[in-house]
């Protein structure tokens, strides 16, 4: 718990989840036998060792800050990983870094995926690019040795046959798995153009030696159909053939290698600060407290809830917190409290009567938190908050309306990794009956970005053209549309301003006017004439800010940019600014008794809205 600290008309409220997450680990073992597990967080790592139950926390080189994505064990038991732009090699026993490099490849996250040959030579691959670099642990020497994909961006996972060619499994909007030759430095794709969907490639390392691979794609298209990787071709083999890869886990919780007997890995959290053993020999259990310097965890956009907290979650990980305005105390309840939380974040909140309702990434689950109740999690059933549905055409959230007929909340947000477009989520939050509307539904190859109600009850949607998780998009500008509440249906589409790729924020009026924001300007749109009645450029106020507008009882509408805080004057189309701030504004927005409640990174602040007045 955080007590706040007051500067003037601004309170800090203090870092309401005081936790990491760990993004990728490994059991390294040396010539002795002896072993150890790395986690690797954003800034440094955390090495545990079972023997003595200890843990020890090591800063990347040069005092580096940036997101791991992928880590490797190497056959002599060093510590292979990346982040933002570095490479960087750890012993883990004598607990330090031995090598890094930085090979100047600007917009670039090295080591999303990494193997090693025969020799002992590491091989890693790049995001965006899909570069192949290789690695000599003996001169010390990382350069790039080719490109495993034209076009795709995700090499999620590399492995080395005994006949010195390497396979890359690729996505995500046409996916494939590569074959590059070492020898001559080219790639191939061992798939053809029509065979490439949606979806993402795996490739592994079994435990006999050989490497297989499999497309994992969204239809039943390939009916999970293993091959054998050999000298560059493809084999088909029955999944019962398949030996097991030496990585176990997912995502972020993806563990190579295991420990020998008799311990048995069965948790590593970072986030929830400990590492769970087994003894095989005795069956015993036995957990590793993991102690670790952190200035917190990232806030994700914050809800006002009914009963007159303020909520929200961090982001990488998800932690859900509350705060007491009554008693200034903040409350962090932990990872588990969301279902299937993990290294995501609840992105958009809805409110009907004593529920609050959120989306979250990734994944698009929808999560009921009922503000009458005790929250529990012990009792599937009486969960509280509860997973009511998961949705992959908001994979993405990005905002929610609570609709004015007081049952309905509405969702929108991108699709999932390789599509281009979204969809929206209606759900009843009395009956539990729910609607997808799919992009095709919609405006085709748009996300809805921001939802604002009109008199009749329409709905009225601004869009995004980006496709964020590797698709690449194929529309130029972003559109308002009119979704016709008793049809469902878009009445229209059009575009307001011309060359912005992205509507962001909208709320609308007590004259009925929609006022609305993209990266650079705020616009009036007045949705019975169809007409932008009103533009000016923003810029200077700072960036967007997600879920950086809301309307108070009167139907007065405050905003958030990166660095101000405003009111607008609905009459005039002013922007009244009534606060600057040193610090950035990252995600917004609460409205409780007079104060705005906004974070900024890792920070909940608050600010009162009376004072500007």
């Amino acid at each position: 718990m955080n007590r706040s600290q007051t500067h003037s008309t601004v309170v800090d409220h203090g870092v309401p989840v005081p936790a990491n997450e760990g993004r990728t680990a490994a059991i390294c073992k040396n010539e002795s036998g002896d072993c150890r597990l790395v986690i690797a967080a954003r800034g440094y790592v955390v090495i545990v060792n079972p023997n003595d139950r200890s843990c020890r926390q090591v800063a990347f080189p040069e005092q580096y800050v940036d997101y791991p994505f992928a880590s490797y064990s190497s056959e002599n038991g060093m510590f292979y990983t990346g982040a933002g732009y570095m490479f960087m090699v750890l012993d883990p026993f004598a607990g330090a870094f031995v090598d890094y490099a930085k090979p100047g490849l600007p917009g670039e996250i090295i080591g999303f995926s990494f193997t090693e040959d025969r020799d002992g030579k590491i091989y890693c691959a790049s995001y965006p690019l899909c570069r192949l670099m290789k690695y000599d642990p003996g001169t010390k020497t990382l350069k790039v040795i080719g490109k495993l994909d034209p076009e795709e961006k995700y090499p999620f996972n590399l492995a080395i046959d005994q006949y010195g060619w390497l396979y890359a499994g690729i996505g995500t909007e046409r996916i494939t798995i590569a074959a590059f030759d070492l020898q001559l430095s080219q790639a191939q794709s061992l798939f053809p153009e029509s065979g490439r969907v949606k979806g993402r490639g795996k490739v592994h390392l079994g435990e006999d030696g050989h490497v297989y691979g499999v497309l994992d794609v969204e239809s039943e298209i390939s009916a999970q159909q293993w091959f054998l990787l050999e000298q560059g071709k493809k084999i088909p083999v029955h999944a019962d053939e398949v030996s097991r890869s030496s990585y176990s886990g997912a995502g972020f919780g993806a563990v190579h290698r295991s420990f020998p007997y008799p311990w048995i890995l069965l948790e590593q959290s970072l986030s929830e600060k400990q590492v769970i053993l087994q003894d095989e020999s005795s069956g015993q259990t036995f957990t590793i407290s993991l102690s670790y310097e952190t200035d917190g965890a990232d806030l994700s956009p914050l809800a006002a809830g009914p009963d007159g907290y303020v909520y929200g979650t961090s982001n990488h990980p998800l932690h859900f917190y509350r705060y007491d305005p009554h008693t200034n105390l903040v409350e962090n309840y932990g990872g588990k409290m969301i279902e299937n939380g993990g290294g995501g974040n609840i992105c958009a909140y809805a409110v009907q009567g004593s529920l609050l309702v959120g989306a979250a990434y990734a994944g698009g689950h929808v999560h009921r938190i009922d503000t009458s109740r005790p929250f529990q999690i012990e009792w599937t059933e009486e969960r509280n908050p509860k997973q009511i549905s998961s949705c992959e055409e908001i994979h993405r959230p990005r905002c929610a309306l609570a609709h004015p007929d007081g049952v309905h909340v509405i969702f929108g947000g991108y699709g999932g990794y390789g599509t281009v477009g979204g969809g929206l989520y209606i759900l009843n939050v009395e009956s539990g009956e729910d609607w997808l509307l799919t992009n095709d539904q919609l405006v085709r190859y748009h996300s809805t970005m921001c939802l604002v109600p009109l008199a009749n009850g329409d709905i009225l949607c601004g869009t995004s053209v980006e496709a964020p998780g590797g698709g690449k998009p194929k529309e130029a500008e972003a559109r308002l549309y009119r979704l016709d509440w008793r049809t469902r249906q878009v009445i229209y589409s059009e575009v307001p301003i011309p060359g912005t790729t992205e509507i962001a924020l909208m709320e609308i009026d007590h004259n009925g006017l929609v006022h609305a924001f993209t990266a650079e300007m705020y616009f009036v749109y007045d949705p019975q004439t169809r007409a932008v009645i009103h533009t000016r450029e923003i810029g200077a106020l700072g960036r967007i800010v997600r879920n950086g507008l809301v309307k108070d009882d009167a139907s007065r509408i405050y905003g958030v940019r990166s660095r101000s805080i405003f009111r607008i004057d609905t009459d005039s189309f002013e922007l009244i600014q009534l606060s600057t701030l040193a610090t950035n504004i990252t995600a917004g927005l609460a409205l409780l008794d007079g104060r705005l409640y906004f974070a900024s990174g890792k920070r909940l602040h608050s600010f009162d809205i009376t004072a500007g007045k």
